[in-house]
């Protein structure tokens, strides 16, 4: 098999948006579109030209078929999809007049959630970048399915990139958390990470103690309609986000790390290479990123508003490959 731009590790679902929101709580009709961070940047990266795949489960089932047939229609590598016995996962999602949105799972032994070490094979993390998030290390099992693929990814020289997602709440010990966000941004070269996860981490001086274990590392910081910020070798680098009209601001930041992982791959800076450790290579990457976060704020669902990115594709070809 050919080497990925991108491999992602981690939960495929579909998130249900309450169609006919009511003020006692949910609706009588939903929508369904793609959900999991690691589903929705493989999605958009392979629409912007990536050889992306996303390691996770889907059940035999109708939303799992479906799914599958949604993300091979997007391009998406399928050696990384895993069919399993269990139902597939889902997440019902509402929102406020703001667009911030709240969820409620529907995930318990569903087949995102039942991906075991032996599914995980090396093939599967041959890629120039891998991507894993802190919420598939809270369950034990899934945990070890987790770690063998990043094992795999760093024995197949892949920049591994950590998603941080705070979601403190589902850990039964915080520190458990602290541990294993110590654990990977150690291993990483980029960490991403938005202001709330950095507040929410279970530390004393979050900030200072993040910026610690990231020495080797690139640390992009997402603030919301504020832009985004990398901070590496070359100092710090701040980018604003273009103003959009708010409409749902899920899957945001998988829409801006997908455009930062797409600009990173097309000017060639990949962390063996001195264009990884360049400002210009970064700025043009946070752009790009703020660009796509934005715009996938300004309709329901992750990707629904990254449907058509003729135009991002052909900014990607003007960066182009420089040469050595």
């Amino acid at each position: 098999m050919a080497r990925l731009d991108l491999s992602a590790f981690g939960e495929i679902l579909w998130d249900c948006f309450d169609d006919e929101p009511s003020a006692e709580g949910f609706g009588d009709r939903f929508v369904r579109r793609l959900g999991g961070a690691p589903a929705n940047v493989a999605c958009t990266t392979a629409r912007l030209g990536l050889a992306s795949t996303v390691v996770g489960g889907v059940g035999n089932d109708p939303f799992g078929r479906d799914l599958v047939k949604f993300l091979a229609g997007a391009g998406v590598d399928p050696r990384g999809f895993l069919t399993l016995p269990e139902r597939t996962g889902l997440v019902f999602v509402s929102r406020n007049a703001a667009g911030q949105p709240s969820f409620l799972f529907y995930r318990h032994e569903t087949a995102d959630m039942s991906v075991r070490s032996h599914h995980v094979t090396p093939s599967m993390a041959d890629a120039s970048f891998a991507l894993v998030g802190t919420s598939t290390f809270v369950d034990r099992k899934l945990r070890a399915a987790s770690r063998r693929f990043v094992r795999f990814a760093l024995a197949k020289k892949a920049a591994l990139v950590v998603d941080l997602n705070v979601r403190a709440h589902l850990w039964k010990q915080p520190e458990g958390l602290a541990q294993v966000v110590d654990e990977l941004v150690r291993k990483a070269a980029i960490v991403k990470a938005s202001d709330d996860d950095v507040e929410r981490l279970p530390v004393a001086n979050p900030e200072r103690w993040l910026r610690g274990r990231c020495k080797k590392a690139v640390l992009v910081r997402t603030h919301g309609a504020g832009g985004a910020t990398a901070i590496g070798p070359w100092g710090e680098v701040r980018v604003p986000a273009p103003k959009v009209s708010c409409v749902d601001a899920t899957g945001a930041g998988d829409a801006f790390l997908s455009g930062v992982l797409a600009a990173l791959v097309r000017q060639g800076a990949l962390p063996d290479d001195e264009r990884f450790r360049e400002e210009i290579c970064w700025s043009r990457a946070l752009e790009l990123g703020c660009r796509l976060g934005a715009r996938a704020t300004t309709a329901e669902g992750s990707v629904t508003a990254l449907a058509d990115l003729r135009e991002e594709v052909e900014l990607l070809s003007a960066l182009g490959h420089r040469s050595p």
